[in-house]
């Protein structure tokens, strides 16, 4: 499989369907993976984080024609993670039992998938971390819990993107909205473009880049 230049790349996986691939994932994770597996309370927890470390290093790998086993990864300051030998660009996202994998070449990317779920007071959420603006498109829709987790999963991928993290404040910037799903959008900032996906009517999921624009390809492993 060869490197993605000109495109990206989006994983979209559903771990239940992986569950018999643990035991092979746990021999090829490194030693501080399985310390961090370990300290999950919950056995669901800790075989949903072995199966998303170990299909991230099966993918790269396979992108780069290496041994899953042979990767080593480091964060910046902020948390974000790389590839210490570097070739790649990747982000991950997981939430319930999708996992987005997304990688490319020469660009930042930062991916996100939410699950929709009831019972948020999103009016009192987008009040303390939407942008105006983001507030009123919410509040024009039929169905605003479409409008407020298509946001809110820009927002992440936006902030992923950057290597941000938490350390960016998500009131004080805006994110593009209503465009068709797999349609490219430029924020306020151009050098960045926001995107969309078509997941799964459960889930809200999106992916940021450096612009120029460049196809956004879903995958499954």
């Amino acid at each position: 499989m060869e490197p993605f230049i000109d495109s990206i790349e989006v994983w979209n996986i559903r771990l239940s369907d992986h569950h018999s691939d643990a035991g092979y994932y746990r021999t090829i994770l490194a030693g501080s993976e399985l310390e961090r597996a370990e300290k999950f309370r919950n056995p669901d927890d800790a075989e949903r984080f072995i199966l998303g470390r170990g299909l991230l290093r099966r993918i790269l790998a396979e992108c780069l024609r290496a041994k899953p086993s042979a990767l080593a990864f480091s964060c910046t300051a902020q948390g974000k993670p790389f590839l210490d030998t570097g070739g790649l660009e990747f982000n991950v996202s997981h939430s319930r039992d999708r996992l987005l994998i997304a990688v490319t070449v020469g660009r930042a990317v930062g991916v996100d998938i939410e699950f929709r779920r009831d019972g948020l007071d999103m009016e009192s959420i987008a009040r303390r971390w939407f942008a105006p603006e983001e507030q009123r498109f919410v509040q024009s829709l039929e169905n605003p819990q479409a409008g407020f987790f298509e946001i809110w999963s820009k927002k992440e991928a936006y902030v992923k993107a950057l290597g941000a993290g938490i350390y960016k404040d998500l009131k004080s910037f805006a994110v593009p909205t209503g465009e068709r799903p797999f349609s490219p959008s430029l924020g306020k900032d151009p050098r960045w473009f926001f995107q969309t996906l078509e997941i799964d009517p459960a889930y809200a999921a999106a992916v940021v880049s450096e612009t120029p624009s460049v196809p956004v390809h879903l995958r499954t492993p």
